[in-house]
């Protein structure tokens, strides 16, 4: 499981799966409590796009958002397996 409230535990998770599905991720920007990330297909269309929270902790929603959001890709709970 991963941890919710940690940055580097979130995007680990991310990279791993994506490569796992044969995506390339792409950190676009950053503001300061968030990373925009950009996954690429093999075919260099963007497959997903996510805002990563920097301080998920802080903003659970944002969390709850971004798993929503990627379990198109990942599938459901991909953040809890």
């Amino acid at each position: 499981m991963v941890e919710r409230d940690d940055y580097a535990a979130i995007r680990d998770r991310i990279v791993g799966l994506a490569r796992a599905h044969g995506l390339r991720c792409d950190w676009a920007e950053s503001t300061k409590r968030q990373r925009f990330l950009l996954l690429w297909d093999a075919q260099g269309r963007v497959a997903a796009r996510a805002a990563v929270p920097l301080y998920p902790g802080e903003t659970p929603s944002l969390v709850e958002a971004l798993e929503r959001g990627l379990a198109p890709l990942f599938g459901e709970d991909w953040l809890e397996d």
